[in-house]
């Protein structure tokens, strides 16, 4: 209930507005008991005591219909203003012994609560407010009362009922607190969960972007993983599906084509959006005969089920380079290998899935990770 969204409003204001709902109801309950207790206790004498709480719950209620409008700092000006005032006026009639006052010390935790942090000024201001009180209650106003004296029987049970209720009423609101911050917390590691997710997803396809692919490579190259493959596709013919269907259709062909791509792999193979129409595959403990199998495998199957489209559908295929790796830190030789078998099956005629062992001989230099072939070859 007091994590609940009040009126509209939410996240810190709709929890303050919250906290102030339920302070408001608390008063309420309290002020109804109070005025019943006054009322067949000794109504004569305590006449306007019974008015002063009549009127406090009826001020009360505006405070709760307050709230539940969405007006969350106007409601708790209501509810804290209109305490001060109800404890001072019925503790100066019938005394501090009734333990009336002691509803205040709550009031240092509970300023905290029912004001957001745009309005932490009004948190000084209340707070002061609550210790004046307080102490002009304890030290000023008379033990046994100006206008009216209870007898001890009925103190005996007055102050033990305050006091426990002031105690009840500081676990809750430490519970609550404690049950927030729990609330904050959680709500920041979800924050930074999905920042991560976002930093490291492609927005279009839902694939992995470039960086989490890149640090599967690195570890499966690291010395003693051992041997890996990895391919690099290209569809075939992208640019001329954008020029005469336009981006829209574009992009729900890339949209679609990651979810194939993510169903046709292992749990244990990591796939990405290598840029553009590009995606880059890393395959962990599969020969390099077993990565053009699972290759050739998603070539087929794209090519064979056209991807549908408003009122159409999209015939699509993909050029697809594979390369093997081992544990030698290697791996910007492995992309480069696979981007160069990416480059022959373009130019063989495309649709077709190309190999380049590690057995082949490497070409001398340090190259770099985005490969020759990609400079040689406009993907089309």
């Amino acid at each position: 209930l007091v994590d609940r969204t009040v009126g509209g409003l939410k996240g810190e204001t709709g929890r303050v507005a919250a906290t102030t709902q339920v302070f408001l109801i608390f008063a309420l309950a309290l002020s109804v008991g109070y005025a019943v207790f006054f009322t067949t206790y000794d109504m004569p004498a305590l006449a306007p005591m019974v008015l002063v709480t009549i009127v406090c719950a009826l001020v009360y209620v505006a405070g709760i219909a307050t709230v539940r409008l969405g007006h969350q700092f106007l409601a708790s000006l209501i509810a804290l203003t209109t305490c001060a005032v109800q404890i001072l006026v019925v503790t100066r009639y019938v005394g501090w012994e009734t333990g009336l006052h002691l509803y205040l010390i709550a009031g240092g935790q509970l300023v905290f609560m029912v004001f957001t942090e745009r309005q932490r000024a009004m948190r000084g201001v209340f707070m002061v407010i609550a210790i004046a009180t307080f102490t002009y209650c304890q030290l000023v106003v008379d033990q046994a009362g100006g206008s009216y004296t209870f007898p001890d029987s009925a103190l005996s049970v007055l102050f033990p009922v305050n006091a426990t209720l002031t105690l009840l009423l500081m676990f809750a609101l430490a519970w609550v607190a404690h049950r927030r911050a729990n609330v904050a917390r959680e709500e920041a590691a979800n924050s930074a969960a999905r920042a991560e997710y976002l930093a490291n997803t492609d927005a279009l396809t839902g694939l992995a972007n470039r960086r989490p692919v890149l640090e599967r490579l690195e570890q499966l190259s690291a010395p003693g993983v051992g041997h890996y493959c990895l391919a690099i596709a290209d569809l075939d013919h992208f640019k001329a599906l954008n020029d005469t269907f336009g981006h829209t259709c574009g992009d729900r062909v890339l949209n679609a084509l990651g979810e194939r791509l993510r169903l046709g792999l292992r749990a244990t193979d990591a796939v990405g959006r290598w840029g553009g129409e590009e995606f880059i595959f890393v395959m962990a403990d599969a020969s390099i005969n077993d990565a053009v199998t699972m290759m050739e495998r998603l070539r087929l199957s794209l090519a064979h089920h056209p991807i549908p489209c408003t009122g159409h559908s999209h015939d699509v295929t993909m050029s697809v380079g594979v390369a093997d790796g081992a544990d030698d830190q290697m791996g910007h030789r492995v992309i480069k290998r696979a981007d160069d078998a990416l480059y022959e099956a373009k130019q063989g005629g495309r649709n077709q899935v190309r190999a380049n062992p590690a057995n082949q001989q490497e070409p001398e230099g340090e190259p770099d990770a985005a490969g020759s072939g990609r400079a040689r070859l406009r993907r089309s």
